[in-house]
């Protein structure tokens, strides 16, 4: 049967056939206690990129809506996405993501809340601010191109440019409101991207 550590050598070995991929910072990843990745979302092989190459167990937000889609839905199931209902309080998913951080576990999640509409940085939740505040562990910003193109090229018989690019951990101060924490996260993505994706965050 396959296991987890089988399923993220073949995405690393898929996503590195299927794309001209640069992977940067790794090692900015903690290796062990809770940890809050944040990424921007171009498309949907995000969060598989960052599972593929994320070197310990992660758990990974995602809109509820997925369990229901075929394949999609058990394989999300399969790598360990904690569903969320988007557009209204989902305090059941909150919770169980916290437990998560608490228990010194990877939590990956996009602030956006969703594929960006724009293929640029849109403005953030409160979702990834709530829990890195309640939990009180460091932030891994992740910064990802390409993946908005990925089926465009690949109808062209071309591998598309993607990079996936993990920053150091960044540490909220005590005491930092909900909107402040938001705009600090996004503004570090913003950093690691290309000025074209920065979008909102582009000042």
């Amino acid at each position: 049967m396959l296991s987890l550590s089988h399923f993220r050598s073949l995405t690393r070995s898929l996503s590195r056939l299927l794309l001209r991929l640069t992977v940067r910072g790794i090692e900015n990843i903690p290796c062990t206690g809770g940890v809050l990745l944040a990424m921007n979302h171009l498309g949907d092989a995000d969060s598989l990129l960052v599972f593929g190459f994320t070197p310990r167990p992660l758990t990974i937000i995602g809109k509820s809506e997925i369990l229901d889609w075929p394949v999609l839905g058990w394989l999300v199931q399969f790598f360990g996405m904690l569903p969320i209902r988007r557009g209204q309080p989902d305090r059941v998913g909150l919770k169980l993501a916290l437990d998560v951080l608490e228990s010194g576990g990877a939590l990956l999640i996009a602030p956006e809340g969703r594929e960006s509409h724009s293929k640029a940085l849109e403005p953030a939740k409160g979702g990834a601010a709530f829990l890195a505040i309640q939990s009180g562990v460091p932030i891994v910003p992740i910064a990802i191109t390409g993946t908005e193109s990925v089926y465009r090229e690949w109808l062209h018989f071309r591998r598309p440019c993607v990079t996936l690019t993990f920053d150091r951990p960044l540490c909220l101060l005590p005491g930092i409101k909900r909107r402040a924490a938001s705009d600090l996260i996004m503004q570090q993505i913003a950093s690691l991207l290309p000025v074209e994706y920065r979008g909102v965050y582009a000042k």
